[in-house]
């Protein structure tokens, strides 16, 4: 496995660190940087000089998924895990601090059969190795090595690392790495902020139980689905949820539009959490909702889509939930980021350049440094969100408001308005055309439906260089558009009802007013 420039250079930075007396280095690089395969490398170094290695994280699928990394960079490693046939014979051991914390208060270290005693330690998601667990396991190993890997190096309370590193290594930015291809664009999707008034705060965080109170509501998991229906393009998605009731809701809802789609949770069983990521990958599910499962290490390079209807003040969970979606893959262009809970408008685009801190007395980042204050603005049609331009760089809208010095997005939710869809070309409306004559037959709806559908769509009628164009089988992307449109139509006349029954009363209360 060769690796890559700025994994090298993050490497010899981390050794020259350690040489001059930092011997636990905070390795903070991006979500989908390779931090498990810099980590690979410096483990190769560390045995190859007779050295053992201990590898730490916080759940079992990230244990199995660091074995296959290490396998294919061809180290001997094993894991110590219930259920899991340990080979004590390997100089690389991988262990949740869970089960590691527990065995080693079995006995004695010296006599203890789980005790690994390695030269260099590694905590994996670092942000999370200050927790008195982790500690425990440290104080094992007061001399040694300690090589923190995370990408968003702040605690729970947003404070700094520092009580356990002494340095942070810092790798190049996300914008830097996905300028030399290594990470997909992103497209960013503003919805409606929720309105969190009666939501508190604490620890620095929303309220978990509040918070899923105000996310769990018909008409906000409604607008999840009814937007992903016409931005998703029914791209393999990752859902974030504000709650597990909340997670199952929003799982339902797909569900019930025809949209396959599973919930995990951190209590679902090792088995089925297998067995569904198993689907999601082979592409037998294709949204798959969470609640706090996801943020951290999961490698899913086939998602194209994250759905994020879970507010927080966090910007390291912001940064860690978006970036599950940034890994390449052949085939793979971007990755639409479908924002439900007011974070852009909160946080920012994750790669606004900040300064990081280990300091624990202060909040562990700076405001983003930028050389002026631009306006980051939401196209009024499609819904994209951009800044430094007048003109939406995705469909071509003028933003009449475009000027107005600010750092957060104008984030609200209209209808769908298709009509500056400026980048689709003739194959595209053909394509589009010809699947909504196949639709239209198929389902023996008046062919009048064909025209007045792509009008709507288009803004014109039918070109005669298209419209000769014969019936294309629908692809699932095309059905959800149409779902979507059903429920607009719904919601339109539901809306037209409750007026005329307003306006009925109204009448006949006026009547009754005059009469007496």
């Amino acid at each position: 496995m060769e690796l890559r420039q700025h994994q090298i250079e993050i490497i010899n930075e981390t050794r020259r660190e350690i040489a001059s007396g930092n011997k636990k280095p905070l390795i903070f690089a991006p979500c989908s940087f390779g931090k498990t395969i810099v980590a690979a490398e410096i483990a190769r170094l560390a045995v190859e000089k007779g050295n053992k290695v201990l590898f730490l994280l916080h759940r079992r699928l990230l244990a199995y998924q660091t074995k296959d990394k290490f396998d294919d960079y061809g180290l001997h490693s094993s894991i110590i895990m219930a259920g899991y046939d340990t080979d004590f014979t390997a100089p690389i051991m991988i262990s949740t601090v869970q089960t590691y914390s527990r065995r080693l208060m079995l006995d004695d270290p010296r006599a203890n059969t789980f005790f690994h005693d390695a030269e260099v330690l590694f905590c994996d998601e670092a942000h999370l190795g200050i927790s008195q667990s982790y500690k425990k396991i440290y104080e094992y190993y007061k001399d040694k090595v300690l090589i923190g890997l995370t990408g968003s190096p702040a605690r729970g309370d947003q404070r700094g690392l520092g009580e356990v590193f002494s340095c942070i290594v810092k790798s190049i930015g996300i914008g830097e790495l996905t300028e030399h291809g290594w990470l997909v664009p992103l497209r960013y999707y503003a919805a409606e902020s929720p309105d969190l008034s009666n939501v508190r705060i604490t620890g620095g965080e929303f309220n978990k139980g509040d918070l899923q109170k105000t996310m769990n509501k018909e008409k906000l998991i409604g607008d999840v689905l009814e937007n992903w229906l016409r931005i998703g393009e029914n791209r393999p998605t990752i859902v974030f949820s504000s709650g597990v009731k909340h997670s199952r809701n929003l799982k339902e809802q797909f569900e019930k539009a025809g949209i396959p789609a599973a919930h995990l949770e951190a209590h679902s069983p090792h088995e089925e959490r297998m067995q569904v990521l198993k689907d999601f990958r082979e592409g037998r599910i294709t949204v798959v909702c969470n609640c706090q499962l996801f943020t951290e290490g999961y490698d899913a390079d086939f998602v194209g889509c994250i759905a994020i209807a879970r507010p927080t003040k966090s910007l390291p969970l912001w940064i860690q939930m978006v970036g599950r979606g940034q890994r390449i893959i052949d085939g793979k262009n971007d990755c639409k980021i479908l924002d439900f809970g007011g974070n852009i408008e909160r946080h920012g685009l994750i790669d606004w350049d900040r300064e990081w801190t280990l300091d624990g007395t202060k909040q562990a980042w700076s405001k983003p440094k930028r050389e002026k204050t631009v306006a980051l603005v939401k196209c009024r049609a499609c819904h994209y969100v951009f800044m430094g331009e007048s003109k939406c760089p995705l469909c071509g809208t003028i933003v009449a408001s475009f000027g107005k010095k600010i750092m957060t997005v104008e984030a609200e939710l209209e209808e769908l308005d298709a009509k500056n869809m400026k980048n689709n070309t003739v194959i595209d409306k053909r394509r589009y055309l010809g699947m909504l004559k196949h639709f239209v037959n198929d389902r023996g709806y008046n062919p009048k439906m064909i025209n007045a559908k792509y009008r709507s769509r288009y803004d014109c009628w039918p070109h005669h260089t298209i419209s000769d164009v014969e019936p294309i089988k629908p692809d699932q992307a095309f059905l959800n558009l149409m779902k979507y449109d059903m429920i607009k139509y719904r919601k339109e006349k539901e809306k037209d009802s409750q007026r005329t029954r307003e306006r009925l009363m109204y009448e006949s209360n006026m009547a009754g007013a005059c009469n007496a």
